[in-house]
């Protein structure tokens, strides 16, 4: 997506509107690359007053992810409003356009959750025996269940024994 400056130099201070839609295929976010289904739809304004540009960008659509406990695929959907400033020397002189797709994949950084998850109370995957809890209870053996004893009340258990 492109925002056309001419519009945005000939009216300073007045609102120049522009909506489209952006084709990522994916996205980086930390360590790894998330699948985005379908494009992303933006659309806000922009207007030029003194030494910047100001963007208004309201950006949606739906990424792939996995639960942050349990690791089941979810379908995330994200729908987030953003106000920019674009200093005008980060344009170069003579520039017919402004390239929207930074500031659009930005937008998607920050309109997903850090720490998504399948449902609200997924209880995870039990990190003694493996089980996915929302699907099953733990395995036979699981040190989970058995009540384990911090160990700094170790010594306060030796005492009270002997006793």
């Amino acid at each position: 997506m492109r925002l056309e400056l001419k519009q945005v130099w000939a009216n300073p201070g007045r609102p120049v509107l522009f909506s489209g839609e952006e084709d990522l295929k994916a996205v980086r976010w930390y360590e790894e690359t998330l699948a985005l289904e379908g494009p992303v739809e933006a659309d806000g304004s922009a207007f030029y007053q003194e030494d910047r540009i100001y963007l208004f960008l309201h950006v949606r659509g739906r990424i792939h992810r996995s639960c942050s406990r349990c690791l089941a695929d979810i379908l995330e959907h994200f729908d987030k409003d953003e106000f920019l400033e674009v200093p005008i020397d980060e344009v170069p002189p003579g520039m017919q356009y402004l390239e929207l797709r930074p500031y659009i994949e930005n937008g998607v950084r920050l309109a997903i959750e850090r720490k998504p998850l399948c449902r609200p109370d997924c209880k995870g995957i039990c990190p003694h025996c493996g089980a996915n809890l929302n699907r099953e209870d733990h395995r036979p053996g699981c040190k989970a269940v058995e009540k384990e004893v911090d160990p700094r009340w170790a010594k306060l258990k030796e005492l009270l024994a002997s006793q």
